[in-house]
């Protein structure tokens, strides 16, 4: 049996079904026999394409996340080096004194961790660990 437009448009519309996917849903749809979907179904291997559809769509939304957090990696340490190129502007005018480094060594080691770099911070998994560690550092001075 050859694959027509009709079975692939049948099979498009059993894949949009989703987890209330069924032959009898499809069947109704397209005027046939649940009979004739049972044997698309296993003429055209549709059980075998839902997987690999599955792992197409789920490697595209990894590729999608993926820039996304490069993306706000990014702005923040745009951020980051704005913040801190006018502390070093104030500090060069006389604007301020340094009475607190702690803050300028917390932007600093925050940019070398989200670049994956080391810091005299312990290894953390997220960002939200690495916040929890500064403000324990905190406590501890």
């Amino acid at each position: 049996m050859k694959e027509t437009l009709r079975h692939i448009k049948a099979f498009d519309y059993y894949y949009s079904l989703g987890e209330e996917k069924s032959l009898t849903s499809v069947a109704r749809k397209f005027n046939v026999s649940k009979q004739t979907v049972t044997k698309w179904n296993k003429s055209f291997n549709w059980q075998h394409r839902v997987e690999q559809r599955d792992i197409e769509n789920g490697k595209e939304l990894e590729k999608k996340t993926n820039n996304a957090i490069v993306n706000s990696k990014a702005d923040y340490r745009a951020l980051i080096k704005k913040t801190v190129d006018e502390y070093k502007e104030r500090l060069r005018l006389g604007r301020i004194k340094i009475s607190r480094p702690q803050d300028l060594e917390s932007l600093a080691k925050l940019d070398l961790l989200m670049m994956g770099e080391a810091t005299d911070i312990n290894k953390v998994n997220t960002f939200s660990d690495w916040v929890q560690q500064v403000n324990q550092k905190k406590k501890d001075e």
